[in-house]
Formats: structure tokens, C-alpha cells, sequence
């Protein structure tokens, strides 16, 4: 058994920052940070990741099967719930504004790599153990919290009321967002405590697969990919 994993996620954040960093300077994340982004390229965004907060409040539920713990079986069910009803409001207001219904918003099919993403997610779900479910879901609340803060730290803190996208930076960027990132910080490095270091490796390869996706999400966007065929 290890001893030295107080920190892992420390671990996993340095062997992802490559790619990280790479996010940050994704056309798609400037513009969507300058309010630049075309609206269209937005609505495309907005409407894949409506379709995968619907597969990732799924496994939030197989994580709850996991858990052996009251209060962190609780959290679980709690963060589906969440993931369905107060970030989908996100998505309800801007389909609002995009003159299109929640119907037909759900209805969108799903990107390529939206799909592939959420397989991957959703096999970890099914066979995985909780400290892997823990790694793959945590790329997702980690980055989108860091994009957040990052945008509206270089705006002094606050974002223009004219800003097109201030629901989302506003959203991405609060203090209740990054708890949610800092929650499961705390219990993937309690469980790593415990494992061999070959399956911290192990966790290491789904985190750096999901970090992948995070990056190839956002081009799949800028791109508004289709499929080939």
C-alpha cells in the first residue's frame, strides 16, 4: 500500500496540465471568455452539454451504488438531483433566448465526441470502482471551475452585465461551483490512501482520458461537429 497519496489529486492535476493549459487557449474558450463567440457556436455548445448532464446525472446514480457511507450516499443523490434540475436552468434560460423549447433542446443528438465522451464516462460508471468514478467525473467540475474563475479574475472579479455569456462565466466561476470540484478533491484522496500504486496509475490514465475529452468537447463545439457518415 502506498503512503504518500495525501494529495493525489495534486498528482493528477500535474500530469494533466499540459492539457490544461491547452484548454485555456482553445479559440472556442477565448471567445466564449471575451464574449466574442458566435451565437450559433454557442447554441451548438449549449445543446450538447444539455444532452450530457443527462448522461452524467446517471453516473452520479451509479456512484450512489457504490458508496457504503449514509451522508456520502446522500451527496450523490444530491449532485443528480443538482445536475438536473439547477445547471439544467442554465440551459432552460438560454434555450429561452435561443427561441428554442427544452424539448427541442433534449431532443439534439449528440455530437460524436459528446457521445464518445459519455460512453466512457458511463463505463466507468458501470464496472468501475467509486475512486474511479471519482476520477473521471472530476476533470469536468475541476476545469470548468478553473475556466470560470480564470475569465472573470482577468475582468477584475465581475463580469459586464452586457456580457453574452455572463450566466455561464457567472455560473462556472461562484464559490458553489468549486465546491462541488473540492468535494470530490477530498474524497478521491481519501480513497487513494489506500490503493497500490498500480491502481493509482490506473486512476491516473481515466483522468488524464476524461482531461482528453474536457479539451476535445470544447473543439467538438467550435467545430459544430457532425457525423462523417
Amino acid at each position: 500500500m502506498t503512503t504518500t497519496t495525501a494529495q493525489f489529486t495534486d498528482r493528477l492535476r500535474a500530469q494533466a496540465q499540459p492539457i490544461w493549459t491547452k484548454q485555456l487557449q482553445h479559440p472556442f474558450v477565448q471567445a466564449l471568455g471575451d464574449g466574442t463567440l458566435p451565437r450559433e457556436t454557442f447554441e451548438f455548445y449549449i445543446r450538447q452539454d444539455a444532452r450530457f448532464l443527462d448522461q452524467m446525472a446517471k453516473v452520479f446514480g451509479y456512484a450512489l451504488t457504490r458508496a457504503d457511507d449514509r451522508d456520502e450516499m446522500q451527496h450523490w443523490g444530491e449532485r443528480a438531483l443538482h445536475t438536473l434540475a439547477v445547471e439544467k436552468g442554465l440551459h432552460h434560460k438560454f434555450a429561452t433566448r435561443f427561441g428554442v423549447s427544452v424539448e427541442e433542446m433534449t431532443a439534439t443528438p449528440m455530437a460524436p465526441t459528446n457521445y464518445a465522451y459519455t460512453r466512457h464516462l458511463l463505463h466507468i460508471a458501470a464496472t468501475g470502482s467509486l475512486p474511479a468514478i471519482l476520477t473521471a467525473v472530476l476533470p469536468c467540475a475541476w476545469i470548468y471551475a478553473e475556466v470560470g474563475r480564470h475569465f472573470t479574475a482577468l475582468t477584475g472579479g465581475t463580469v459586464a452585465a452586457d456580457h453574452p455569456y455572463a450566466d455561464w462565466l457567472g455560473t462556472y466561476a461562484s464559490d458553489e461551483f468549486e465546491q462541488v470540484g473540492a468535494w470530490l478533491r477530498a474524497q478521491l484522496n481519501s480513497r487513494a490512501r489506500e490503493l497500490p500504486e498500480r491502481e493509482l496509475r490506473n486512476l491516473e490514465e481515466i483522468f488524464l482520458i476524461s482531461s482528453r475529452y474536457e479539451y476535445m468537447f470544447w473543439d467538438m463545439a467550435w467545430r459544430r461537429e457532425t457525423w462523417v457518415v
